[in-house]
């Protein structure tokens, strides 16, 4: 597996990233306005996780778009808006199911948002 996966302008950098996280990731990133900060596959224990930014609140219809049940064919997904205890910088979590059935769904919204814009 390569150390970067390039997406425009911004990279993935895959060393100790969860392989299952990977293609989403860089997916999303490819999104303007959006950037990927954390993620994990949730390990068939807990929820397949994507921590991102938005530049602005423009920027979130097109994740919001490929992850919804009505464009992905998948129920489960959805994205969560957070701040810190600290109420620090508002941040945003794609949460999606459990397990094997997780990652197959997330590369498949993965190739999704690659391919043609909504």
């Amino acid at each position: 597996m390569p150390d970067h996966v390039v997406g425009t302008d911004k990279m993935v950098d895959v060393d100790g990233m969860d392989p299952e996280c990977v293609s989403i990731c860089a997916a999303m990133n490819k999104m303007p306005g959006i950037r990927t900060t954390e993620s994990c596959c949730g390990h068939g224990k807990h929820p397949f996780r994507v921590f991102f930014a938005a530049e602005t609140l423009e920027a979130l219809p097109l994740p919001a778009y490929w992850v919804a049940r009505c464009h992905s064919g998948f129920a489960g997904w959805q994205i969560i808006v957070f701040t810190g205890c600290g109420m620090g910088p508002i941040r945003f979590l794609l949460e999606g199911p459990t397990g094997e059935e997780a990652y197959r769904q997330a590369n498949e919204i993965a190739e999704s948002m690659a391919g043609e814009a909504p």
